[in-house]
């Protein structure tokens, strides 16, 4: 799940009107709720707060998926916008990933609940946040408890399964801090007797033992006996263009049509979801599909805190293992971006991935 080169080529100017930024005043956006037109104020904590109290949602709720869903940052449209076969092409949009796709359609039960356009809920920072607190408020249904872990079953089903719930109140639980692209810092102080979600997966069919089994829908990848064929030769490295459980849960979806081996988190926790046997759905070049292991890291290309020294080391641990368990040479023919891929029109991993680092911490890891 790669960004696309119109994300790279994107106006400063354009991008900061597109995430709500550098804004004077409150402006109107096009709709309305409540007989109330929707004011982004610039702050996205009272932006936040704003959502939380018109729809009777807990704030530091709805900040926890924002932070698990895209670091409080706002990507634009094109980030994800949704595109059958493409790595990209989840259809997530914005800080409360509303989705729209043959799957799920929470953008357009955003649009009817708040009255605002689905284009406005897409591009508009404000819109989408009140878009997000509004659908998980209707699942939540009329019952709104005010303890944060009788909100679970909720957050799990905005989410598309469990996987999203645990990383949600995971956060809730340790809390959050970051001072976003527009300058603005926000905090979420760690939430007492939050409960964690169990999600249980079984360790017999990993290939790697750090790793956990979140294994893809078996249309999303082609049964292949590669172990006994030599028939891995090289190491792809992606970025997702979103959460670690919003890649796993889109690779879980039978009409995704993709997949990677592992996905990896920026507390350096990995799933593999494709067994190195098998031939994932990755590099958008069969023949690089064929030979290749596929490594996805949550995070967006176009977000300098994508890239935690957690995630650098343990995505390096584990490609030093595939290379020595296949011999992969360490170099730029083998251990590649996937904008290095023959055919592909992405820039992914992104320009704050650095590759030379990374390659001298997998050389490093592979020789202990």
């Amino acid at each position: 799940m790669c960004s696309e080169d119109r994300f790279m080529a994107m106006d400063r100017r354009e991008f900061l009107r597109l995430g709500g930024a550098g804004l004077a005043g409150a402006v109107l956006l096009g709709g309305a709720y409540g007989g109330r037109a929707l004011a982004e104020t610039g702050s996205l904590r009272a932006e936040f707060e704003s959502a939380a109290q018109t729809y009777r949602v807990p704030v530091e709720l709805l900040l926890a998926m924002g932070y698990v869903n895209t670091l409080w940052e706002m990507p634009p449209p094109s980030a994800s916008d949704y595109e059958p076969g493409d790595l990209t092409g989840r259809g997530a949009y914005g800080i409360l990933q509303l989705m729209q796709n043959p799957s799920t359609d929470t953008l357009g039960e955003a649009a009817s609940l708040t009255g605002l356009s689905e284009d406005t809920l897409k591009a508009d920072r404000a819109a989408n946040v009140r878009g997000g607190a509004a659908v998980l408020a209707d699942m939540q249904g009329e019952a709104r408890p005010s303890d944060l872990n009788g909100w679970q079953g909720a957050v799990g089903e905005y989410g598309g399964g469990p996987l999203y719930a645990v990383q949600v109140y995971e956060v809730l639980k340790s809390g959050a801090s970051a001072t976003i692209s527009t300058g603005e810092h926000l905090d979420l102080a760690p939430q007492e007797g939050v409960e964690v979600p169990q999600v249980y997966s079984t360790s017999a069919t990993r290939d790697y033992r750090k790793a956990v089994w979140r294994p893809a829908y078996s249309g999303n990848y082609t049964n292949a006996n590669r172990e006994h064929s030599q028939g891995i030769g090289m190491i792809v490295v992606h970025v997702a263009q979103g959460s670690y459980s919003g890649t796993i849960n889109w690779f879980q979806d039978r009409r995704a049509n993709v997949s990677a081996h592992y996905v990896l988190r920026r507390d350096g926790k990995v799933a593999q979801c494709v067994r190195n046997e098998d031939i994932a759905w990755h590099a958008g070049n069969w023949k690089y599909n064929k030979h290749s292991i596929g490594i996805e890291h949550e995070g967006y290309a176009d977000h300098r805190r994508t890239w935690s020294d957690a995630m650098y080391r343990a995505s390096a641990q584990l490609a030093a293992h595939l290379s020595k368990r296949y011999n992969v040479p360490l170099d730029r023919r083998h251990v590649l971006k996937h904008k290095w891929v023959p055919g592909t029109d992405h820039y992914c991993p992104g320009k704050y991935f650095d590759y030379d680092r990374y390659l001298h911490l997998v050389r490093r890891f592979r020789r202990r």
